[in-house]
């Protein structure tokens, strides 16, 4: 937790996304197979149950903490929701909760952008979009972004 995320370029232009509510992506979303694997990757993770949002879409698979597992309630959206999986058409792309720190990292690189909530004054910085992966090695940038979400939420790294 304590290091920096490092995070390589975002290849390509950004997709389009929709700039009011509900914010989702429009363009560049990843394939099936690699958007799968997303959602096992991320219900395999200790401690979290998959859930409908509490807070977004239809359709959307939340990684919401534990009851009995500590947690941090910066990270959370809503309940103990701190991020969650949009359904087609929006495929793979997420909201979660960053530090700011790691926020600045995913924005630079140009792997997600703040929530239209944040970008109106409306929710703290923290919050973000993470781009749909659209193949292997951009589904192993975003597993770590998310593995720092899990980190901001639980308090306990993921990875040595």
């Amino acid at each position: 937790m304590h290091t920096s995320l490092i995070l390589p370029k975002r290849p390509g232009p950004a997709p389009k996304t929709l700039g009011r509510l509900p914010h989702s992506q429009l363009t560049q979303h990843g394939p099936d197979d690699i958007v799968d694997a997303l959602h096992t990757w991320c219900f395999g993770l200790p401690n979290i149950n998959n859930e409908n949002s509490g807070i977004s879409v239809p359709g959307s698979r939340a990684l919401v903490l534990q009851d009995d597992v500590p947690g941090n309630e910066a990270a959370f959206m809503i309940g103990r929701e701190f991020a969650h999986i949009h359904p087609k058409p929006d495929n793979g792309s997420m909201h979660l909760v960053l530090t700011d720190q790691d926020v600045a990292e995913v924005k630079r690189t140009s792997w997600g952008e703040d929530h239209y909530l944040v970008t109106q004054g409306q929710w703290p910085v923290g919050l973000v979009m993470i781009f749909s992966p659209r193949d292997e090695s951009e589904l192993m940038v975003v597993k770590q972004i998310v593995a720092r979400s899990y980190e901001f939420a639980t308090g306990t790294q993921l990875f040595d």
